[in-house]
């Protein structure tokens, strides 16, 4: 199957086909992110969508039951768009009855309660949303297009509409000497929303990112990596919501996932026992190498 552009999926759901059915990210002014850059956002072509569902046919077997939507964020179409596709999908494979895709806070808040729950009754039943931070300095400088009022808005017609989600949780965004502020916000807002999971992943700005020129103008300074660290202990210590956490992205230096509340204080332990153990050199050059970072 072709790729059109980037493609991405959280954790639980590496099993999924991926299907692209859109192109680039509607948003695209992030400035920690440089996946879709250059990439106008559009629809696929039905046709492409038809040829590409019918590859994922090729392979299906009666265990086939989740498709995981790609693109920057393909639940911006329309629904009516959307359940096209579904009707696609499940006329070629008549076993799918679950779909799931990354989403922008902004694609919830521009479809209708109505429009969610018809989401939720074909199948749209787990997301991933990029909440990034819960601190509205740090969202309005890196333009991520939402507020912590709008996270916690729209989490709450997530759980109405019966749809679960994730959160990504961005340690290091509001950069060198926030870390304390941004966790507690963020985990005030997040516990709010209720995500299902949170997923961690540390900033690590890139020569290609928009921060790239914020740093240089003296504007954005990145966070010690022992900061980093403390913030996600201090988010983890303070959340409130029932939920899992999964701190196993190739950007975060220690590695970790349990269960709110059931493996919360093991993991603020864990945290409390590793990080005075951390290597700052050490640990910046690693992610500096794995990501050829500019810090």
């Amino acid at each position: 199957m072709p790729v059109k552009s980037p493609q991405h999926r959280p954790p639980q759901d590496m099993g999924a086909p991926m299907l692209p059915i859109v192109d680039g990210c509607a948003h695209g002014k992030c400035h920690f992110c440089d996946i879709f850059m250059g990439i106008p956002f559009a629809p696929l072509p039905e046709d492409e969508v038809a040829a590409d569902i019918e590859a994922i046919a090729q392979q299906a077997t009666a265990l086939t039951r989740r498709i995981y939507l790609t693109g920057g964020n393909p639940f911006a179409l329309p629904v009516k768009r959307l359940v096209k596709v579904f009707d696609q999908v499940e006329a070629r494979i008549p076993t799918v009855n679950s779909y799931g895709g990354f989403c922008r806070i902004a694609d919830i808040a521009n479809k209708s309660d109505d429009e969610l729950a018809v989401l939720r009754a074909r199948g749209v039943d787990d997301i991933a949303i990029g909440a990034e931070s819960g601190l509205d300095e740090a969202l309005a400088f890196m333009e991520k297009g939402h507020t912590a009022a709008d996270i916690v808005e729209q989490g709450r017609r997530l759980h109405d509409a019966g749809i679960k989600f994730t959160f990504f949780y961005l340690t290091g965004m509001a950069g060198a000497g926030r870390g304390q502020e941004n966790a507690l916000a963020s985990a005030e807002v997040f516990s709010q929303a209720g995500p299902d999971r949170i997923l961690v992943v540390t900033m690590t700005p890139t020569q290609n990112w928009p921060l790239a020129r914020d740093i240089e103008a003296g504007l954005w300074e990145a966070p010690t990596e022992v900061e980093m660290l403390e913030e996600i202990r201090t988010f983890v210590a303070n959340l409130t919501c029932p939920c899992s956490v999964n701190c196993s992205h190739d950007t975060d230096v220690l590695k970790f996932d349990g269960m709110v509340p059931e493996n919360q204080q093991k993991m603020v332990q864990l945290l409390d026992n590793l990080i005075p153990k951390v290597n700052e050199k050490a640990s910046r050059r690693m992610r500096e190498m794995l990501h050829s970072a500019t810090f």
